[in-house]
């Protein structure tokens, strides 16, 4: 197909447009999975280097737009210490973006997601909330992730489903994190000439379309039982480890 606009032809805006809407709604209910989806179905018809500071621009966008809903329910202890341990884990990532093998990096991460979505499943889960260590450590993962695959989201959202604290914080939490994330990545991502105006240029098309999934799934955050919104985590992330480790065994 020709190229019709921004460098891209119209299967791959097509898909641009469904992934947003979808990643949109999800993040809207569950806080998360907006740049897990919309990775993983652009990488089907564009190369990561582009979809990954795509995703992250748009993530951010949606962070700002989430914010001011639920800033007084995050856990700002929790989140200052996985700030603190993505400040050392994004840089690390970035650098290694453009050399890691991506089928070697997609199948380790979702194999590690799967495995942590069967213990959480099968009951395991902490009796006090992570303390500041593991807290730290966790960060680290989440910003290497987001440096070199542009998905902070798993480990912070494992580690929340596995603590006593309610859906609502580990909602509002994750919400923060991002931003914090998505802010520091782009500017490392800038530095290394990966975010050009092209990119910013597709982000403002995008950012309407994703703006609507996300209202649709903050009205249903707001009816659906916590329980079944944390069930629907697991779910989302499973099947996204799947689709992960499907798509490396394939190729």
């Amino acid at each position: 197909m020709p190229e019709l606009f921004l460098g891209w032809d119209i299967l791959v805006w097509a898909v641009a447009g469904v992934v947003c809407l979808i990643a949109g709604v999800v993040r809207g209910v569950v806080g998360f999975g907006f740049a897990l989806i919309v990775i993983s179905g652009l990488n089907v018809v564009a190369i990561p280097v582009e979809v990954v500071p795509l995703a992250t621009i748009l993530d951010l966008a949606g962070g700002i737009n989430m914010a001011p809903k639920v800033w007084r329910d995050v856990h700002w202890k929790g989140a200052r210490w996985l700030g603190l341990g993505a400040l050392i884990g994004i840089p690390l990532g970035i650098s290694l973006l453009v050399s890691l093998n991506p089928d070697a990096m997609r199948l380790g991460i979702s194999i590690a997601i799967l495995l942590s979505v069967i213990l959480i499943a099968r009951g395991f889960a902490f009796r006090r909330v992570p303390g500041s260590p593991l807290m730290f450590l966790t960060g680290g993962m989440a910003g290497f992730l987001s440096g070199s695959g542009g998905i902070p989201g798993p480990p912070i959202i494992l580690l929340y489903l596995s603590s006593p604290l309610p859906m609502v914080t580990t909602r509002a939490t994750t919400v923060a994190f991002f931003l914090l994330v998505d802010v520091v990545a782009l500017i490392f991502m800038g530095g290394q000439d990966l975010v050009t105006v092209e990119t910013w240029t597709r982000a403002a098309v995008l950012v309407p379309i994703s703006f609507i999934g996300i209202a649709i799934g903050s009205r249903l955050f707001t009816v659906v039982r916590p329980e079944h919104v944390k069930t629907a985590a697991l779910w989302l992330l499973a099947v996204l480890a799947i689709v992960g480790i499907a798509k490396v065994l394939v190729s």
